[in-house]
């Protein structure tokens, strides 16, 4: 079983290969994708993250193996009826500046991955869901100044994570409803 890659050995191979993608902008692409179609093919996906998609490319091909234990793990999280779903960032022992910013990589990318999902940009979208694209728009355009980050901002970005993660969970059950269930109780 291919099991989902460590943030920063994923942005390494995507560097390696001259993605177009940062690490977390690629697992926001591929959650928004699901989210907007239900599902996402493996193959349109590596072709958003690489522009020039090429499996001859060692490169590309060892990211690539990378991407497709992240592409798996992200389809069983974000149907995990535990809420079990997590972004995709660096590791918190990492700069908060380095965490903001993949964390506005993450909300470009879902957004991005809503539209090559199909969801289009007058489609009418239930209140939540519109509220919250739009707050991820803006966290999308977020930065860090380069100051010491006291224990606020720390609380505060692990707030807007859990916002953010527990919005991309809501975006999905009110653009993938699961269908009722028949349970009969005797």
């Amino acid at each position: 079983m291919t099991q989902r890659p460590d943030y920063q050995q994923l942005q390494d191979a995507l560097e390696k290969a001259d993605a177009d993608m940062y690490a977390s902008e690629s697992h926001g692409a591929l959650c928004g994708m699901i989210c907007a179609a239900g599902q996402a093919d493996l193959e349109t996906w590596l072709k958003q993250v690489f522009v020039d998609f090429d499996l001859n490319n060692m490169h590309i091909k060892e990211a690539s193996q990378l991407l497709a234990g992240l592409f798996e793990n992200a389809k069983v999280q974000l149907n995990d009826a535990e809420a079990g779903f997590q972004l995709l960032l660096p590791e918190d022992n990492d700069s908060l500046e380095e965490r903001v910013e993949a964390l506005a990589q993450w909300c470009q990318g879902f957004t991005y991955g809503l539209a090559a999902g199909g969801l289009k940009k007058d489609q009418k979208l239930p209140e939540d869901t519109a509220e919250l694209l739009q707050d991820m728009v803006e966290i999308g355009r977020a930065a860090h100044a380069e100051e010491e980050a006291g224990e606020a901002d720390e609380d505060a970005y692990m707030q807007l994570c859990e916002y953010v993660r527990m919005g991309v969970l809501l975006i999905n059950e009110e653009l993938q409803p699961m269908p009722p269930t028949t349970d009969i109780q005797h």
